[in-house]
């Protein structure tokens, strides 16, 4: 594995779909490369092409499997990021095993479409989420509060403030949309800490992060007219 490809983009167009057994080529990885744990091999859409789902990401290889390719894979004619898709698919999670008791609840109109947010109150990017998130409309949004210490050292004490107010939810848009300090005392049990670990076991690795309905992990601050189109997509 001396190099690797930062870029992978294929046509549907040119390329046809026949594979060789998904077997052997788990065999071929195992054989060429026995320090990896893979946890998933899977055909592509492309012929001699095979998706291998390692370490919480996803590479190409062929059938001999004596390389990886590193990067997305681009249906060009429909402009679809077929990477992306099966990322968010594969490194999804079972949401009805979250423990919402850990969550601060908002309720949007009908509150119909669903979303799991692990969030920092200090992360830039968190803040542009919540103020896209305040565009939508008929959503529910359970908010597992997720202080990144090494990066934001009083992420935690405002996150314990945020979670012991009268009003979590709107002490935490308060502070993430309009810079206003919580005033409430961090005296009240708070389940931060374990929220932190939670996102440890989800393998969250950064801020912000959701889950929809369905289980996708998506990752990232998105616009609101891109949430939409991710949560009508939902079942």
């Amino acid at each position: 594995m001396k190099s690797w490809l930062s870029i992978l983009a294929l046509s549907i167009a040119t390329l046809t779909a026949a594979h060789a057994d998904i077997a052997t080529v788990q065999k071929n990885l195992k054989t060429n490369f026995p320090d990896i744990a893979i946890e998933n091999v899977d055909t592509t859409q492309f012929k001699d092409i095979y998706e291998v789902y390692m370490g919480g990401r996803i590479v190409y290889t062929n059938d001999d499997a004596k390389y990886f390719f590193v990067g997305n894979l681009i249906d060009l004619p429909n402009q679809i990021n077929i990477t992306e898709q099966r990322q968010q698919v594969l490194s999804g999670i079972d949401v009805s095993k979250l423990p919402l008791n850990q969550a601060v609840k908002k309720v949007k109109g009908k509150g119909q479409r669903i979303i799991y947010l692990f969030s920092d109150p200090d992360c830039p990017y968190c803040k542009k989420l919540d103020a896209e998130l305040d565009k939508l409309d008929n959503i529910t949004i359970y908010l597992f509060m997720n202080p990144i210490k090494s990066l934001h050292p009083t992420a935690d004490k405002t996150s314990k403030q945020i979670w012991c107010s009268s009003n979590p939810y709107q002490a935490w848009t308060d502070y993430t949309l309009n810079g206003k300090a919580p005033t409430a005392k961090e005296s009240c049990n708070t389940p931060i800490e374990k929220n932190i670990e939670l996102a440890k076991k989800l393998n969250v690795t950064g801020t912000p992060t959701f889950f929809l309905k369905d289980g996708r992990r998506i990752s990232g601050a998105l616009l609101a007219a891109e949430l939409e189109i991710l949560l009508q997509e939902v079942k």
